[in-house]
């Protein structure tokens, strides 16, 4: 009579065992699925990009290994162009990823007009609605890491967050006249300025040429 209880008390727990293990088995499949899904559409979205030009020195270099996300303003269909909705805008200082008017394949510049702004370039100071963007002068000693086939400016500067370079009273695009930027529409440079092809000679760059935003730069131990 005394071992009856015992009996079901055991009975009682493993049945509550059994539920619970159910449940977490089905809690499992679940996120396993989930991670797959992720996994499935991730690399359209998250792309590992290699730069090959110098305009983007001495932020980056040739052989550095860019991270750039391309639902960081447009959410599109995974492996097309197609956009469901936008999630976001480029803001000033962002280092973009777009497709340049007139050059095959794709580039990195930094956003430095927006839609609605008027920007203007002189001598390589980049002014915003008639207000100057600051600069602090940097030592060029301390960037002597890159190397001279980039054919950096001999000022480097720290603009608004960001390294810039440039060589004063040098570079047919160290002026370049007032635009009045539209809706849509963005002023973006190289931060080489001396060596770079951006909205200086070409204008303003549509929002829908604009791909991705770089999230992270992994620098290349090889150097040239």
């Amino acid at each position: 009579m005394g071992q009856t209880p015992v009996v079901e008390i055991d009975a009682a727990q493993a049945g509550r065992y059994n539920y619970f293990m159910r449940l977490l088995r089905k809690r499992n499949l679940r996120i396993v699925l989930l991670i797959a899904a992720v996994l499935a559409v991730l690399p359209s979205y998250v792309w590992l990009y290699e730069l090959t030009g110098g305009s983007a020195a001495p932020t980056i270099l040739r052989a550095d290994k860019l991270i750039v996300n391309h639902a960081a303003y447009d959410l599109r269909v995974p492996y097309s162009r197609i956009v469901l909705f936008h999630t976001g805008s480029p803001r000033r200082g962002d280092l973009v990823q777009a497709h340049l008017p007139g050059r095959p394949g794709i580039d990195v510049k930094r956003v430095l007009g927006l839609p609605g702004e008027t920007i203007e370039v002189r001598e390589n100071r980049v002014i915003v609605n008639g207000r100057i963007i600051p600069v602090q002068p940097l030592d060029n000693i301390d960037f002597g890491w890159v190397p001279s086939a980039y054919r950096m400016g001999s000022s480097v500067v720290m603009e608004d967050g960001h390294w810039a370079a440039y060589t004063p009273a040098k570079d047919q695009y160290r002026n370049s006249p007032t635009v009045q930027l539209g809706s849509g529409e963005y002023f973006v440079m190289g931060d080489n300025r001396d060596n770079s092809f951006d909205s200086r000679a070409f204008g303003p760059l549509p929002r829908k040429q604009i791909f991705g935003k770089v999230i992270a730069v992994i620098p290349s131990r090889n150097k040239h």
